[in-house]
């Protein structure tokens, strides 16, 4: 088997599962998310992997974003109040609900929910801002031109590998964070779909240099310049990128890399 047939296979063994059993369940949490948020409620947006088409089975299964008005909560503690409220509202239905940066997941039986409480700015925009609970500060993102620029990419596949690998070896590393450095880092390389494997070494030994290593590098969220998106790891998780990366990079075969 050559190296691309053996990493589509990776692909297929580690492709998301479907929703169809899960659709009741889905809509009844969409329903008491909705009356949750009561009159702040503008709509809940599918946000993350399943949207962008880099969803792995390895990872939340899907994503939700509630999007709220402008002026939701702004005199009773801004959107801090708001995380801190959805919090405990999921823990009086699931258990656990693990607080995560800017979300929950909960889990409806064996499905993985990632919820998103977020407030929508004023006028004809997508852009949100959304509380970073490890910073105990707010931040203005927009969702939907993140899906765009992934989802248009050419890199979807390189994305779910690296994703795959990064839950294989145990690892810290945001998805958002993961999908931007990915296209910063293959932009010069090949998008034709032969070229996979040699696409993902490539990435691998760029993740594993002592010097010149992405992940040194800044990369910004274009939906706001403000955002940087190489901060939200520190010094040492980068390191424990780097020090694996070093070791599946020196592997001989691809079955020691992602399997």
């Amino acid at each position: 088997m050559d190296s691309n047939m053996y990493l589509q296979n990776i692909l297929n063994k580690y492709a998301p599962r479907s929703l169809d059993s899960y659709t009741l369940n889905i809509l009844l949490l969409k329903a008491d998310l909705q009356k949750w948020a009561s009159t702040c409620f503008i709509s809940i947006l599918n946000s993350g992997s399943r949207a962008k088409g880099t969803a792995i089975s390895l990872a939340s299964d899907v994503d939700y974003l509630i999007s709220l008005t402008s002026d939701c909560n702004a005199n009773n503690g801004g959107l801090k109040s708001i995380y801190d409220g959805l919090f405990s509202h999921l823990k009086t239905k699931y258990n656990p609900v693990r607080k995560q940066n800017v979300s929950f997941r909960i889990k409806i039986g064996n499905l993985e929910v990632d919820i998103t409480p977020a407030r929508k700015q004023s006028g004809n925009t997508n852009d949100h801002w959304l509380y970073v609970s490890k910073q105990d500060t707010w931040k203005q993102t927009n969702i939907q031109r993140h899906i765009n620029d992934i989802s248009g990419s050419g890199r979807l596949n390189e994305i779910k590998l690296l994703k795959i690998w990064r839950e294989l070896n145990g690892l810290d590393f945001p998805s958002i964070y993961l999908e931007y450095l990915t296209l910063n880092t293959l932009s010069g390389k090949s998008l034709d779909a032969s070229k996979l494997a040699d696409n993902f070494l490539f990435l691998l030994r760029e993740l594993a240099k002592d010097t010149s290593n992405p992940l040194n590098s800044r990369i910004v969220d274009p939906a706001n310049s403000n955002n940087i998106l190489s901060d939200l790891l520190t010094a040492t998780e980068k390191k424990s990128i780097i020090s694996k990366a070093k070791i599946s990079a020196g592997q001989q075969y691809w079955e020691n890399i992602v399997w």
